[in-house]
């Protein structure tokens, strides 16, 4: 077509051929300048949300050595200094609990030059916050008790010689009865609890349901993850705070582990079948399953103080809970 329109003789193929021609530059524009842009701001992106993500661990407790590990990874993701806005620390729930990173970039077009368009700058942002569980599913059914958690390891379910009132640490969380409780151990509980919620205790010993759903936990955890150490490296912990391997966190989507647990914690048990107030939740990596023959059958867990996203709803940090997590939230 356009050798056709360059042998018109009247001129008028040279106009048309040269609309034509920028109408092709135009059209490459859009795909080469357009896909590079949004390349560019994809980047752009993951690194404000690298930065803000590692800010946040250290709120709320220090806004200055937030923005100081904010502007560390905004470098390591290729983030000049000049690109970097100031960083802003505000509350959400608690003072100090959010920290916004933003970050410009001006990118140059090539074809769009045709066009008049010599480039544009492109903006990025994320906020990340800090919190506790505000409700959570998955848990399952043990109630352990505040007190206990001044040292490991931390009995989850008692023995035949150690309840109280009746109560061997089990709870109600998804219903009542042993098949329900053993498939809340597998499983995790379909209902959510908040701080503040009342769910009811399970009385008696319930050997049977224990010794099968712990076994089951423990069969299904891959030899990678059934140590400690291979689920919360050493060197990944900061200031006492345990981080999950990435290959056994999974909230990570790892499927590798089911020994970590999380579960309600309370301040004593009642009499029998009883509401009990849950406090907080605390998270435990399950040592072992002691003999489960005739009325003995107690669980231990290595009580955890994690920074890890546990899916859980993001509430006001509990200075007192075991879990912190930091989520995008912008």
């Amino acid at each position: 077509m356009l050798r056709f329109l360059w042998r018109e003789e009247s001129g008028q193929g040279l106009i048309v051929g040269t609309l034509v021609m920028v109408m092709i530059l135009g059209f490459a524009a859009m795909t080469v300048d357009v896909g590079l842009f949004l390349h560019e701001r994809r980047e752009l992106q993951k690194s404000a949300d690298a930065a803000a993500l590692a800010g946040a661990q250290e709120l709320p407790y220090s806004a200055t050595e937030a923005e100081q590990k904010a502007e560390e990874w905004a470098d390591k993701n290729g983030i000049d200094a000049s690109e970097l806005e100031p960083i802003l620390i505000s509350t959400t729930h608690v003072a100090n609990d959010t920290i916004t990173v933003q970050v410009k970039r001006d990118v140059p077009f090539i074809f769009a030059r045709v066009l008049g368009l010599s480039g544009d700058t492109m903006r990025a942002d994320a906020t990340a916050l800090v919190g506790s569980p505000a409700g959570m599913s998955g848990l399952r059914p043990w109630a352990v008790l505040e007190s206990a958690l001044v040292s490991n390891p931390v009995v989850l379910k008692y023995d035949a010689n150690n309840g109280s009132n009746g109560n061997f640490g089990a709870l109600r969380i998804d219903g009542q009865g042993a098949g329900t409780y053993e498939d809340t151990i597998v499983n995790g509980s379909d209902n959510s609890l908040s701080a503040g919620s009342t769910p009811d205790t399970e009385p008696g010993n319930m050997v049977g349901g224990t010794r099968d759903g712990v076994q089951w936990l423990i069969d299904n955890t891959s030899s990678a993850c059934d140590d400690f150490d291979e689920v919360f490296p050493p060197g990944l912990v900061e200031g006492g705070i345990y981080h999950f391997s990435d290959r056994c966190n999974p909230y990570g989507g790892a499927t590798d582990s089911h020994r970590w647990v999380i579960c309600p914690v309370i301040a004593s048990f009642q009499q029998g079948s009883h509401p009990v107030d849950v406090i907080t939740f605390a998270m435990f990596f399950i040592e072992g399953l002691g003999s489960c023959t005739g009325n003995h059958c107690e669980v231990t867990g290595k009580f955890v103080q994690a920074n890890a996203d546990v899916g859980a709803l993001i509430g006001a940090l509990d200075p007192n809970g075991s879990i912190r997590f930091v989520r995008l939230v912008e």
